[in-house]
């Protein structure tokens, strides 16, 4: 580990690809739950790779045009002392492949599938509401919820929790056409007045889905 301010700012600096890598990879694919060591591995492994990649371009920079670049052997012979003197090119050339390091992390991250395995992360909602309904080409999801006691819920799907983890504490949330019936027995009515609803995955008992090619428009309430 650094020993000095500067080595922890320079490690956490050096750093900064991975997050941006892991964080976007995140927005794209459901959350999973691993470990402390097996999140800084990853991080740690593709900053290196990022990282790498970035000073592969200044290599090939500074072969064509010498003159445009910081002197590394000049760095590394007189360290500090060139540092102080060359220090506004130091910094812009620093910053510049920092952010060519985390622009190359980003592309990947948003552009690169999940390698081919027998394992998924996938929860069943990200199965029902996002890999099935791009599959068939479905513009909206009916979400049918049979809620506890019998009542029921249905709606169109506009969001619903991504983490991977099948816990009670996942919500989804339904918009109009909402329609509601509040017992086993009791009939169907449409939720007039309601726009959206939010549905806890605690009080389901099971659910429905039906892949829609269209968008059904909301139905206008009379005043």
């Amino acid at each position: 580990m650094p020993s000095s301010f500067l080595g922890l700012f320079l490690f956490v600096v050096c750093l900064v690809p991975g997050f941006v890598y892991a964080a976007a990879r995140d927005t794209r694919l459901p959350e999973r739950t691993s470990s402390a060591f097996r999140e800084t591995t990853r991080v740690v492994l593709a900053s290196l790779a990022f990282d790498g990649l970035a000073l592969a371009v200044f290599a090939l920079v500074r072969t064509a045009a010498p003159a445009s670049t910081p002197d590394t052997g000049a760095l590394v012979r007189d360290g500090w002392g060139y540092v102080r003197v060359h220090y506004g090119p130091l910094a812009l050339w620093s910053a510049g492949l920092l952010v060519l390091a985390a622009a190359a992390a980003l592309g990947a991250a948003r552009l690169l599938p999940r390698g081919p395995g027998p394992l998924a992360v996938e929860s069943s909602w990200w199965l029902l509401f996002h890999s099935y309904p791009r599959d068939v080409g479905a513009r909206s999801v009916y979400v049918g919820c049979e809620l506890e006691g019998g009542a029921y819920l249905g709606g169109i799907l506009k969001n619903f929790a991504h983490q991977a983890e099948e816990t009670g504490d996942r919500e989804l949330v339904l918009v109009a056409p909402l329609e509601y019936r509040p017992g086993p027995d009791a009939p169907a009515r449409p939720l007039s007045g309601h726009h959206a609803v939010s549905v806890s995955a605690r009080h389901i008992r099971f659910l429905t889905t039906t892949y829609l090619d269209h968008i059904p428009q909301q139905r206008e309430e009379p005043l």
